[in-house]
């Protein structure tokens, strides 16, 4: 979901070379945690930024496969840190509003500490420290969250189905977040890296709501009538534990490039239009 939007708007002046874990039309294959094959393609490349939009998210089957999940979060990011070392590129690493434990009342900024609950949040932690601790000097951390766009499965759509085949929706209403639309978040990468901006930046539409919240607001957007109930996260049992607030502010954009992002609502617009 988030890899196809980053190709497109990297193409805008830039010269790409995407891969994935299955060879495609136009994408080579590429497994991310193999160090021959990465040193191999990177040797090939040469690039001067490494992008890594690749990742485990099942946040709940984490719960259950946890080896699969540090596979992917932890030791592929390392793996590609590594190569990014060799030969002398930067690392751009996409991670999480999951790695907050939640307790905090205010939107997170890029210098408050981590504290990931759970598997899949644990994976994303221990996937920052590594690229963090491989090449100090030369990676950003993107943190993006409650993303939706094209490309693939997304609360949005889910909801919209729903909400066209059941007459009354319970949807969660103690969790709070930034939701996220691929496409800007595609754009505020590609001017993170043309700015060559280092650290830890957070790339989140403006504004927080709840997961009730969110599905009104698209139920409204889409013109859906069905009723949305605000249940409780007890009520909704997951495996995996979810942060009671996760809401990012880009605290570094703002300061560095003067980049907001636009409000959530307006790019739920876009996004619903585009549908």
């Amino acid at each position: 979901m988030l890899g196809c939007r980053l190709h497109g708007e990297l193409e805008q002046g830039h010269e790409v070379t995407a891969t994935d874990q299955a060879a495609t039309p136009g994408v080579r294959a590429l497994d991310i945690t193999d160090p021959d094959a990465v040193q191999a393609a990177v040797q090939e490349v040469r690039p001067d930024w490494l992008v890594n939009a690749a990742a485990y998210t099942a946040v709940d089957g984490a719960e259950s496969e946890e080896e699969m999940a540090f596979r992917a979060n932890a030791r592929g990011p390392a793996v590609l840190a590594e190569a990014a070392g060799g030969c002398g590129a930067r690392l751009l690493h996409v991670s999480t509003d999951f790695v907050f434990d939640g307790t905090k009342r205010d939107a997170y900024i890029e210098s408050d500490a981590t504290g990931a609950v759970g598997v899949y949040a644990r994976s994303k932690e221990a996937g920052e420290k590594r690229v963090q601790e491989i090449i100090p000097d030369d990676h950003v951390i993107v943190r993006i969250s409650w993303l939706f766009g094209p490309d693939g499965p997304n609360f949005v759509a889910t909801m919209l189905r729903l909400g066209r085949e059941r007459d009354r929706l319970g949807v969660v209403d103690d969790q709070r977040g930034t939701p996220t639309f691929t496409r800007d978040a595609a754009g505020a990468m590609r001017r993170i890296l043309e700015a060559d901006l280092r650290g830890v930046v957070h790339a989140a539409n403006q504004g927080t709501t709840t997961w009730c919240g969110f599905a009104r607001a698209a139920f409204a957007e889409a013109r859906i009538t069905t009723p949305v109930d605000p249940i409780a996260t007890e009520d909704y049992p997951t495996p995996a534990p979810r942060p009671s607030n996760s809401a990012l502010r880009n605290a570094v954009l703002e300061r560095t490039i003067g980049d907001t992002m636009r409000p959530w609502p307006e790019a739920l617009a876009s996004y619903i239009s585009e549908l």
